[in-house]
């Protein structure tokens, strides 16, 4: 669903500090296909069980991995679905990506297709992460979750699996209404599976995912104390996707203020360094390829810059006017725009376009109330 660096989060990375996000995405999420066996609740591809006859071909894709590379700093590529293993060409892409210098991770579905031979090949040709996803800490809720019986046993197995070869893996959760009461149970099992990150992805009703499924403002900033709180003690790295206002939060506890913002102006440039990152959004170091080829500023943005079919990848990142202007934090509108926060969150781009159909409004899921103007 998301996500690399160390891990692959796409939110952040301390390797990255020195990306320049109006030339080259940090990150670039690539859905190879939209087939998978499964059905789960909150499928931002509405995932299907064949594929798609007109998806990229293998020439295709490769040429594609070419063009990342014409960026400044390539971006991490993370290949994903559907279920990327549907893909009988999957392992010659990697390896036409791995010969051209990129990092490259993988994304898998917990299905019969991820064995321990499969990752062992995926380990050989120097993937440097693969993901699972885990959205409830027994068979009952993470299976419902899934659509499928059977899943949460194969998602243990798969990250034994990954133990055994070596790989590194990333456990991918999503929050909404249904996984919250859970949250505490899934970072034990986190913990207890060795994980090297736990990804927390702050659902967008798109897809087969609801408005009425996403935790309210209030909830969110009681999750992100409770992360703040807890996370110092456990073993793994702990990140968000498209919980940007989590920065915030992130700060204003370094900070020692958890009001709502009476911060001059002048503070702006102080709250930007306290943020070791490079502070990604759709479009902002980000960059989506679907199974078609279509270029997105996020999976979760859905509106077309671009197909790497008959367009350059830099091109479009750097100057197509949809991507310069959610890059603009100037462009923000209500109180995204006046926020100090801005430069290290602007809020979800994706979430705003999600219930407002306008990809520069305010972020329905912060609470936080600015009260300077920029």
């Amino acid at each position: 669903m998301t996500s690399t660096g160390n891990g692959f989060s796409r939110d952040h990375g301390p390797s990255a500090t020195s990306f320049d996000l109006n030339r080259d995405p940090f990150i670039v999420f690539w859905e190879l296909t939209r087939a998978c066996a499964l059905a789960c609740l909150h499928c931002r591809a509405e995932a299907q069980p064949k594929r798609h006859a007109l998806e990229l071909t293998t020439e295709e894709c490769c040429r594609a991995l070419i063009d990342m590379t014409e960026f400044s700093r390539a971006p991490i590529v993370v290949l994903s679905g559907g279920d990327p293993f549907m893909r009988r060409d999957l392992f010659d892409i990697i390896w036409h990506g791995r010969k051209l210098g990129l990092t490259i991770a993988v994304a898998p579905s917990a299905t019969a297709l991820v064995t321990e031979s499969r990752l062992r090949r995926l380990a050989e040709l120097g993937v440097s992460s693969i993901s699972v996803s885990l959205d409830g800490s027994s068979p009952a809720s993470h299976d419902a979750f899934r659509g499928f019986p059977g899943t949460f046993e194969r998602t243990l197995q798969i990250m034994s699996m990954a133990r055994a070869t070596g790989l590194s893996f990333q456990v991918n959760t999503t929050v909404c209404r249904q996984s919250k009461p859970d949250l505490p149970e899934m970072a034990r099992l986190v913990s207890q599976q060795g994980a090297s990150t736990w990804d927390l992805f702050f659902l967008v009703p798109t897809g087969r995912a609801r408005e009425s499924d996403m935790l309210p403002p209030e909830e969110q900033e009681e999750l992100f104390r409770w992360l703040l709180e807890e996370s110092p003690g456990w073993p793994f790295r702990v990140k968000t996707t498209l919980g940007q206002h989590f920065r915030r939060a992130s700060i204003l506890r370094k900070l020692q203020a958890d009001t709502t913002a009476a911060i001059p102006d002048s503070v702006r440039p102080t709250l930007n360094q306290m943020w070791h990152g490079p502070p990604t959004n759709d479009g902002r170091g980000v960059m989506f390829i679907s199974h078609l080829g279509e270029i997105y500023p996020s999976g979760f943005l859905p509106v077309r810059a671009g197909n790497v079919r008959r367009d350059s990848l830099v091109m479009v990142y750097r100057e197509s006017e949809l991507f310069t202007k959610l890059r603009d934090r100037s462009a923000l509108k209500g109180k995204c725009g006046i926020c100090p926060f801005n430069e290290i969150c602007g809020g979800s781009r994706a979430r705003a376009f999600a219930v407002s159909g306008d990809a520069l409004a305010p972020d329905p899921s912060c609470l936080y109330q600015p009260t300077t103007a920029a």
